[in-house]
């Protein structure tokens, strides 16, 4: 009964008051724009901190293929299945994979798999290049001679 007593004690009008004050000499709660700005600028240091650590990690080599086996195209057939060219020591496996165990279907001549196989893209192509590419538009002319290359 005793913890009874104390507890009403505290929902007094004048204790209510008591706690209020404090809350209130402390501060008021930022407005909604405060809000928001507040959660923008986390949103930005957290994407910020993202990107200096994939670039960091990048640089080190952190998520580049290594090693005797390389991956030389992929096919999705559905969501969850797709077909791989896998290719090492020399020699090329067609590779099943989907919902159970992949499952090596065939093995293929490497000559013919690298004959097959389309140019590699020159790796500083322009943003724009590729979005043409990609919507099936044509590249956007550039103009070209002595002193015509954006930085």
């Amino acid at each position: 009964m005793g913890f009874a007593r104390r507890d009403s004690s505290r929902l007094t009008k004048r204790g209510l008051l008591a706690d209020n004050a404090v809350m209130d000499s402390s501060g008021s709660l930022p407005g909604l724009g405060g809000s928001l700005a507040v959660s923008l600028v986390s949103l930005g240091v957290v994407c910020l901190i993202a990107y200096v650590a994939l670039k960091f990690l990048s640089r080190r080599g952190v998520g580049r293929p290594s090693g005797p086996i390389k991956v030389m195209a992929r096919c999705p057939l559905e969501p969850r299945r797709a077909l791989y060219v896998v290719e090492t020591a020399g020699r090329s496996f067609l590779i099943g994979v989907g919902d159970g165990p992949m499952t090596m279907l065939a093995e293929l001549g490497t000559a013919e798999v690298q004959a097959s196989l389309p140019a590699p893209e020159v790796s500083g192509a322009k943003f724009a290049d590729v979005l043409a590419r990609v919507l099936g538009r044509s590249p956007p002319a550039r103009p070209t001679g002595p002193g015509s290359e954006t930085p």
